[in-house]
């Protein structure tokens, strides 16, 4: 374990010390974090407040073996001064992250059509498939609510569930709010919320 505590930050001081013209901009990815990381309002780039007062995005840069490096101002500059549209691109690389990757786990009625969804994926980063509203769309075509109860894990589950599968829903994503290794946010949020305010 230590072992690999020690590569990590190894990891992540290496990525720090890339000038912005040395990043891959095609690991950029949006990111949530909660709100109170950009409360004090001393976060290193740019961040937007969504309609979910619990709920921020940002960006950051997928590093080697995994860890991120948040989008600072430097680097927000580098890449305008170039005209890159970063925010766009950060969206198009999530969708290509996406693709044909393991992640969603679905939740199934006896006669097949899901009724929840929990975004797992590799990077860590599920809750920022949340952001596929179109996806959403798909699967819950009579609406559904989020959920982000731990930092890795995303839920969208459909708004008709009957008592039995409420009962389910809520209760993995409670038990991954209470024993997750990052908590995020309790209880759920209409689609919308994810929206900036």
């Amino acid at each position: 374990m230590d072992v690999d505590i020690q590569t990590q930050l190894g990891e992540i001081v290496a990525g720090m010390d890339l000038s912005p013209a040395e990043l891959d901009t095609r690991e950029l990815l949006p990111v949530l974090l909660p709100a109170s990381f950009f409360a004090a309002g001393k976060w290193c780039g740019p961040f937007t407040r969504l309609r979910a007062a619990e709920i921020g995005l940002t960006w950051a840069v997928l590093m080697p073996g995994g860890s991120l490096r948040y989008v600072d101002r430097a680097i927000q500059s580098h890449w305008e001064e170039r005209g890159l549209d970063w925010k766009a691109l950060a969206m198009a690389n999530l969708s290509r992250h996406t693709e044909n990757q393991p992640g969603p786990r679905m939740l199934r009625r006896v006669n097949g059509e899901v009724f929840a969804v929990a975004f797992l994926y590799e990077d860590g980063l599920g809750p920022s498939r949340l952001l596929f509203r179109g996806t959403l769309s798909r699967f819950f075509p009579k609406g559904c609510r989020v959920a982000i109860p731990e930092r890795s894990c995303g839920f969208a589950f459909g708004t008709d569930l009957n008592a039995e599968e409420r009962s389910q829903v809520e209760g993995v994503i409670n038990h991954c709010y209470q024993h997750g290794t990052r908590p995020f946010a309790p209880g759920s949020y209409a689609v919308e919320d994810l929206t900036p305010e």
